[in-house]
């Protein structure tokens, strides 16, 4: 939008949009009633014109000479002509309109009434003036625009009512917006809406915010563990390199040593990287195709590490899966690996059960209260099942699930130990 452009609050545009809304419900209303109201009177006062013409002589056929025809009690200001022969003229028209059923018309300023009929052979025309529906109309065209005037001013005072208490949560919730700072994201709304989708706004920006500052906390936690984690090894480089530079050259076993430390710390550099580059990816492509998971799952077990106990048992059936074979070795290596890191050095195994994919170790298994977060980028659980690492190999194999289409779940088993599994394979 413009800097130019105007902005209307709420309110004005609530009670503008009424105001326009209601006035062209009245307008088309009154026309409505105006139009109805003169044709009902119009073809009323016609039929009783033609009512009291036929009850008279002059409507039998009985004539009594040009100007002398009585056409009975009330109707003395007709106009009457018969065959184009003028019987009765009391206001002394010049002419008259040769018409079929009846039309209204202004003669000299003067508002009348015809109405042309068939009466047997004779052609009968019958004319009136129309004080009385002037009079009905005048009245009623000044009591619909009054009516719609009040109506005009009722919707813009509802309007305004309406818009005000529509935009008073709205209000609140750019308040709140602008005193919610790093130092302080606790802020909450707190007014009751009387709306429906009021009050479910407000319950979303309040989880929004909860969500906001949990993940702000977080961030805020697992940078401070990343500035650690690199802040050590660095040092841990930089000290061995000094080593290098005073006694390498003359002690060939310092530095073997030296070198072999910067190696292994620049290896965790790189892993804590890696892992940062994957994660900070906005959209993981996988490229499915079929391949054998027996196959698959055997070439990541011999990439694990071996430790004292910690044997790995695949129990895989040959069957052929639709995934992404490259994603699908990261994530089982990343789960194979926490396997027997917090197996306790007891065997790890590898089940395919029911369309699952499980790795479970016989370790101390995982706290309750870290199982709903354990996928959570940037969340270290208890130390005891955390160790070294940086919160960052189950929220790549989370990632990497929902590239694929698969589920990820993580229980704990009740003869002991976590059991984490993939399920959804195509």
């Amino acid at each position: 939008m413009s800097s130019s452009s105007r902005v209307f609050s709420t309110s004005t545009q609530v009670a503008f949009n009424s105001f326009l809304l209601l006035l062209v419900i009245l307008s088309f209303s009154a026309i409505f009633i105006y139009r109805v109201s003169e044709s009902v009177f119009i073809r009323n006062y016609s039929v009783e014109m033609r009512r009291i013409f036929l009850d008279s002589p002059a409507g039998r056929g009985v004539r009594q000479g040009m100007g002398r025809m009585s056409i009975g009690r009330g109707g003395a200001e007709f106009y009457v002509s018969i065959n184009g022969i003028v019987f009765q003229n009391p206001a002394n028209l010049s002419s008259a309109p040769n018409v079929d059923g009846y039309v209204r018309t202004r003669i000299d300023g003067v508002s009348y009434l015809f109405f042309g009929f068939s009466n047997g052979s004779d052609k009968v025309l019958l004319g009136a003036q129309m004080e009385d529906l002037d009079f009905f109309l005048q009245s009623l065209s000044t009591t619909l625009l009054l009516s719609i005037l009040v109506g005009a001013v009722l919707s813009i005072i509802s309007g305004i009512v309406l818009g005000r208490r529509v935009a008073r949560p709205l209000q609140e919730t750019s308040k709140l917006l602008k005193e919610i700072t790093l130092d302080d994201l606790s802020k909450r709304l707190v007014t009751n809406p009387k709306t429906s989708e009021l009050a479910e706004m407000k319950s979303a920006l309040n989880l929004a915010l909860d969500r906001i500052e949990d993940g702000y906390r977080r961030q805020e936690q697992f940078s401070s563990d990343i500035a650690h984690e690199i802040r050590s090894p660095l040092t841990s480089i930089l000290g061995f390199s000094r080593m290098i530079q005073r006694w390498g050259a003359k002690d060939p076993e310092v530095l073997t040593e030296a070198v072999k430390s910067i190696y292994e710390t620049a290896g965790k550099m790189l892993t804590v990287t890696e892992g940062l580059l994957f994660l900070s990816r906005p959209i993981v492509r996988a490229n499915i195709e079929e391949f054998n998971l027996n196959e698959l799952v055997r070439e990541v077990c011999q990439d694990i590490p071996a430790v004292s106990g910690s044997e790995i048992n695949a129990i895989i059936p040959d069957i052929t899966v639709k995934s992404d074979p490259a994603l699908l070795k990261i994530a089982l290596k990343i789960l194979l690996e926490n396997a027997v890191k917090y197996g306790e050095g007891r065997p790890v195994e590898v089940v395919w059960k029911e369309g699952k994919l499980s790795v479970r170790d016989w370790g101390r298994g995982i706290k309750n209260t870290d199982l709903e977060r354990i996928f959570d980028r940037f969340y270290r659980g208890d130390t005891s099942r955390s160790g070294e690492g940086h919160g960052l190999g189950l929220s790549i194999v989370s990632k990497i699930c929902i590239a694929l289409g698969l589920e990820i779940t993580a229980e704990n088993s009740v003869e002991g130990g976590a059991i984490f599994s993939l399920e959804g394979f195509g």
